[in-house]
C-alpha cells in the first residue's frame, strides 16, 4: 500500500475518532482550530486522493460514495450536510473563565438552539461539563453572551457544581452548571 494512502487511512481514522469523542462523549481538542484543520486537510486529500487513483476501480467506489452520501445528507432538510459545513467555517471564540475553564456559545446543529457550553481543559483536549441557556434575561431585556462587561466564577464553586456570574450594563445574573 502507499505511503499517501497509508497517511490518508490514519487521516480519516483520526476525523472519525474525534467526531465519535465529540458525539458521544463530548470531548474534543482543545478550541476548534484543531478539529477544523483535520476536517479541511481531510476534504483536501479526499480530492487529491480520488483523482490521483480515479483509474482504479476501488476510487471510483470510494468516489462514488462520498456523492452518494453528500446527496442523502441533503435530503433531510440538508441538515447534516449544513451542519458540517457550518462547523467547517463557522468560528466561534471562546471566553477563558480561569485557568481551566472557558465557555463558548454553540450548537450541534444548524435548526438547534444554541446554548452556552462550560468547558473544562484536559492538556491536549476539552471536555464540556456543562451547559445553560444562551441568553439572559434583565428587566424584560435579552443579551447574550458577547454583551457581558465581565463573566467570572466564584469561589463557592467546586467539581460538582460551577457558578458563574454574568455582569450586564443592566444588571448581574448568576447561573449555576
Amino acid at each position: 500500500m502507499n505511503k499517501e494512502i497509508k497517511i490518508y487511512i490514519g487521516l480519516t481514522s483520526l476525523l472519525l475518532i474525534d467526531l465519535i469523542f465529540y458525539l458521544t462523549f463530548e470531548i474534543s481538542f482543545i478550541g476548534n482550530l484543531i478539529d477544523r484543520t483535520i476536517l479541511w486537510v481531510w476534504f483536501i486529500s479526499t480530492f487529491y486522493i480520488v483523482f490521483k487513483y480515479i483509474r482504479r476501480r476501488w476510487a471510483k467506489i470510494y468516489g462514488g460514495i462520498l456523492i452518494i452520501m453528500i446527496g442523502m445528507s441533503l435530503l433531510p432538510m440538508m441538515v447534516p450536510f449544513l451542519t458540517t459545513i457550518g462547523f467547517a467555517i463557522v468560528s466561534q471564540d471562546s471566553i477563558k473563565i480561569d485557568n481551566e475553564i472557558h465557555i463558548r456559545e454553540t450548537s450541534k446543529s444548524v435548526i438547534a438552539m444554541p446554548y452556552i457550553s462550560v468547558l473544562k481543559d484536559y492538556w491536549i483536549f476539552e471536555r464540556e461539563i456543562g451547559k445553560t441557556d444562551f441568553n439572559f434575561e434583565i428587566n424584560n431585556e435579552f443579551f447574550r453572551i458577547d454583551d457581558a462587561k465581565s463573566i467570572k466564577r466564584l469561589p463557592e464553586s467546586n467539581d460538582q457544581k460551577i457558578i458563574l456570574e454574568f455582569e450586564f450594563e443592566n444588571g448581574k445574573i448568576l447561573r449555576e452548571i
